[in-house]
């Protein structure tokens, strides 16, 4: 059986790592278009993206923590909406536009047409959803830290 100090580092452990994969995240979609030479001017205006999805998996870090540490696990529902979530971040990351002195462009279409719109195109739902999912992980990982609901049997 675990101690109370392990179960305690794993805990902190899984939180911890849940922020830093938003953290990672976030710079993605901040960044990630330097690394592919897309980079541009709309770097600031993306910061706002980058700070909502880092404050949102504060707390999300927080209830995972919280929920290792009362010895219970991660839905298979929450898990999933994490994975989700991140999936559609870094789909969010390929595709968003960026300004740059040869014009409008993205990291996986460049500035070629049409390629270029339809890029332009997912980017929006890929940001909406991965934000909707981040939201739904983050209030089944607050549900899961106060474990179980109890059955109609565990009354009696």
């Amino acid at each position: 059986m675990e101690s109370v100090g392990q179960t305690t580092r794993a805990g902190t452990l899984r939180g911890v790592g849940v922020l830093l994969v938003g953290v990672v995240l976030a710079l993605w979609i901040v960044f990630g278009r330097f690394l592919f030479g897309v980079g541009g001017e709309l770097v600031v205006p993306y910061l706002l993206i980058g700070v909502l999805v880092v404050a949102l998996h504060i707390p999300l870090g927080r209830a995972v923590t919280r929920m290792t540490n009362r010895g219970f696990t991660l839905r298979p529902s929450t898990r999933g909406s994490l994975i989700a979530a991140w999936g559609c971040g870094i789909l969010l990351g390929l595709t968003i536009p960026d300004i740059t002195p040869d014009g409008l462009q993205t990291i996986i279409s460049g500035t070629q047409q049409p390629t270029l719109d339809v890029a332009i195109g997912v980017a929006n739902p890929a940001g909406i959803i991965m934000i909707a999912f981040t939201c739904i992980a983050l209030v089944l990982a607050s549900q899961d830290a106060h474990g179980p609901r109890p059955t109609e049997d565990d009354d009696y």
